[in-house]
C-alpha cells in the first residue's frame, strides 16, 4: 500500500470562501445548469504545474507503461507521452509499450519512436499488434481501439504488472511512486469517479499475472459479445474485478470535465483541492471534447505547449483548425 497522508491538508481560507459562496449562489438558483454553471467555476481546480518541484533522484530501472491508440489517437499520444518524458527527466525511464493497428501509419511509428528517443534516450518504445479479439464486440459509437487495453494481459505474458494510461492525457508529474505498487490479490489499481468506488479506467495499475492466471482475459472477449454496457470496457473491468480493485487517490487521473460532478458523485472533496492544485499527476481529457478541438478548453493552453515540443503540432493545429 501506498504511504498516502491518512488526514487530508486543511482548506485554504480562498477555498473555504468558495465553497461557502457555491452554497449560497445554489440557494437562490433554481435552475440545474445554472447551479452547474455556478459548481464548475468555484468549485474547478486550478492546476499549478512544477510547484513545488520534485526533487531529483534517478530511479535506478525502468518503469513499464502502456498506451493504446489507433491512427485518429496517435498524435495526441505523442503528446502524452512528451508530457511523461519532460516530466520525468533525471528521474525515471520508461519501457513504454503502445498497442496498435494497422491505421497507425509505418511514419507515424518512426516519429513516435523519434520522438521517445529524443526526449529520453533511456526509455524505449516498443509497438504490439493489436489483435482481433475484440472486433465483433457491442462497441456502440466508440472505436474498438478502446477495448485495447483488455489486450495487454495476453500481449505482455513476460511482465507481472504494468501502469496504464489513456492517450488523451496531460503528465504534470512522473509517478515513481506507483513503479513499485504491490497489488497483492487485486487485479486493478485505478481513481475512483463515483462513491461506491467505480473507476475510470483511464489510469490503471494492472496485475497481468493474476488477470492471467485467473484467466479473466479469457473470458472478456466473450463478455462483449454478449453484453451492450455503457461505458463499454470500463464497465466490464470494474463489474468484472469488482472487490479487488485499489483505490488510487484522484490526483493520478484528474478527470477535468466538470470537476463539480464528481463532488456530486461523492469521488472528490473539497479537502482534495490542495493535492490536486500542487500534485496532479495526470490530466485526463475524457469526453467527447478534447483540446485538440478547440483552444479555449479547462486547461488545453497547457496541452498545446507540450504539442509545441512534437513533431505533430502543425497538424494538431491543422487538424482543430478544419473542425476535427
Amino acid at each position: 500500500m501506498l504511504p498516502f497522508p491518512p488526514t487530508p491538508p486543511r482548506l485554504s481560507i480562498l477555498e473555504r470562501l468558495q465553497l461557502f459562496l457555491d452554497k449560497i449562489l445554489c440557494v437562490f438558483m433554481p435552475s440545474k445548469k445554472g447551479r452547474e454553471f455556478i459548481h464548475y467555476y468555484l468549485l474547478r481546480t486550478r492546476i499549478y504545474p512544477g510547484r513545488p518541484p520534485l526533487p531529483i533522484k534517478k530511479r535506478p530501472g525502468p518503469i513499464n507503461v502502456a498506451v493504446c491508440f489507433d491512427g485518429n489517437m496517435a498524435r495526441p499520444a505523442g503528446v502524452a507521452l512528451a508530457s511523461l518524458l519532460v516530466n520525468s527527466k533525471n528521474r525515471a525511464s520508461y519501457n513504454i509499450h503502445c498497442v496498435a493497428d494497422d491505421s497507425v501509419t509505418p511514419e507515424m511509428r518512426a516519429a513516435l519512436t523519434g520522438l521517445v528517443r529524443e526526449f529520453d534516450p533511456d526509455s524505449t518504445l516498443m509497438f504490439l499488434a493489436a489483435n482481433h479479439d475484440f472486433d465483433q464486440c457491442l462497441t456502440g459509437r466508440i472505436s474498438v481501439a478502446a477495448f485495447y487495453r483488455l489486450m495487454l494481459p495476453g500481449l505482455l505474458p513476460e511482465l507481472d504488472e504494468i501502469i496504464y494510461f489513456d492517450a488523451d492525457a496531460l503528465f504534470l508529474r512522473d509517478f515513481i511512486e506507483l513503479a513499485d505498487l504491490d497489488l497483492g490479490d487485486n487485479l486493478l489499481a485505478g481513481v475512483p469517479e463515483r462513491s461506491d468506488g467505480y473507476i475510470n479506467s483511464g489510469f490503471l495499475v494492472m496485475n497481468l499475472a493474476r488477470l492471467r492466471d485467473e484467466k479473466h482475459y479469457e473470458t472478456w472477449p466473450e463478455i462483449t459479445l454478449r453484453e451492450r454496457y455503457e461505458a463499454h470496457d470500463q464497465d466490464l473491468l470494474n463489474y468484472n474485478c469488482r472487490g479487488r480493485i485499489l483505490h488510487l487517490p484522484v490526483k493520478y487521473n484528474f478527470l477535468h470535465l466538470g470537476h463539480h460532478i464528481y463532488y456530486r458523485k461523492g469521488a472528490v472533496f473539497p479537502e482534495d483541492h490542495h493535492e490536486l492544485k500542487y500534485k496532479t499527476v495526470m490530466l485526463h481529457y475524457a469526453g467527447d471534447w478534447k483540446p485538440w478541438h478547440e483552444k479555449r478548453f479547462y486547461m488545453s493552453r497547457l496541452w498545446w505547449e507540450y504539442a509545441r515540443l512534437t513533431p505533430f503540432y502543425e497538424d494538431l493545429r491543422a487538424q482543430m483548425e478544419a473542425g476535427g
